[in-house]
């Protein structure tokens, strides 16, 4: 048990050094030692270890101040990629967007490949595409616009993905860490992880896509609220969307979605108390959430309302959201499965 406890606490010092050196770009031992809280030679033995397995790299020795001159050290942001894949549409017409990125986090090129008839041989030749392309990859992460349970599609707007076990046949046919997920799940976490990195109290992120239902993605505390049986979000299933859809509006002068984003935040509201949501979408735009502020200070105390961010489109939320959710994931699994 010790020797087990030792081993762990080891793993959680790497994934501090490295995200610690990721931040600082180019430090020193001292620096990452002042950072991170650990001791001067607990930090030189994991910078050797990463640097002979090519991880991290040494540059240049910092100028002697008298004494040793001290090593610096820049993470090294080619040791591999991360592909984020998401497909949107239905199953006659829609697009596949793909993003590489960096060890690092950052973006290296984009794919988009508008499709016709899309089935799985369809998603998988587009992934093999772009890993011709770029051998590097060692992380797959995929966005779907429906529920998602263990790796397997339950429900989809793209209908020839349901019931497939995604993540076991992507990860079987290219052996590499394959993480799929939910689409408003990943655009929330991506708008936080951009925007509110900090902040503990909750974000939503509401989307009203032309043909489908309006989704939610929420984060609490950095972490996604997906809850129990991976159903949360789904607001078009809340009592009162269904009878927006087909009957009048409360207010003339307002639109369908207008009304559906109305009932929306208000029981959001109550129920999470977001500070922020970030709204886009069909027909949305930054006058209707000015007008939504004026309805919902109607219903609730100024205090309650939460600042609200118009995204003219998800699309970098999106695939910020698949990336770094995936490249937290495969670091955590590489590091601790090694």
């Amino acid at each position: 048990m010790l020797i087990n406890t030792t081993r762990q606490m080891k793993k959680k010092n790497i994934m501090l050094v490295t995200s610690t050196l990721k931040s600082l770009v180019s430090a020193t031992k001292g620096d990452i030692s002042a950072q991170t809280g650990l001791s001067l030679a607990t930090c030189g033995t994991i910078l050797n270890e990463l640097c002979a397995e090519g991880e991290v790299i040494e540059e240049s020795l910092d100028e002697s101040r008298g004494g040793r001159p001290a090593k610096r050290y820049i993470y090294n942001s080619n040791y591999f990629n991360i592909l984020s894949v998401y497909a949107e549409g239905t199953d006659d017409v829609g697009v596949i967007s793909s993003s590489v990125t960096s060890a690092d986090g950052k973006n290296i090129v984009e794919y988009n490949e508008i499709y016709n008839n899309l089935t799985i041989e369809t998603l998988i030749n587009h992934i093999q595409e772009v890993k011709d392309r770029h051998p590097n990859i060692k992380a797959l992460g995929l966005g779907l616009p429906g529920i998602l349970v263990d790796g397997k599609v339950l429900t989809c707007d793209i209908t020839h993905f349901e019931g497939l076990n995604i993540t076991e046949l992507l990860n079987s046919q290219f052996s590499i860490f394959v993480q799929v997920g939910n689409d408003m799940n990943y655009t929330a976490f991506g708008f936080y992880r951009n925007n509110c990195r900090d902040i503990n109290d909750p974000i939503a992120y509401i989307f009203m896509p032309p043909r489908h239902c309006a989704g939610c993605g929420i984060v609490i505390s950095g972490k996604m609220l997906r809850g129990a049986s991976q159903f949360a979000g789904e607001v078009s299933k809340l009592p009162f969307y269904d009878n927006l859809t087909t009957g009048k509006n409360t207010h003339p002068h307002h639109t369908p979605e207008f009304e559906k984003l109305l009932h929306i935040t208000s029981s959001l509201i109550p129920i999470i108390n977001p500070v922020t949501i970030a709204i886009s979408g069909h027909n949305i735009s930054q006058t209707c959430i000015d007008e939504l502020s004026i309805e919902l200070l109607k219903r609730f105390d100024s205090k309650h309302i939460p600042h609200f961010v118009y995204r003219d489109c998800i699309k970098a939320d999106y695939h910020n959201g698949i990336s770094e959710y995936t490249l937290d994931a495969y670091n955590n699994f590489r590091v601790f499965n090694r």
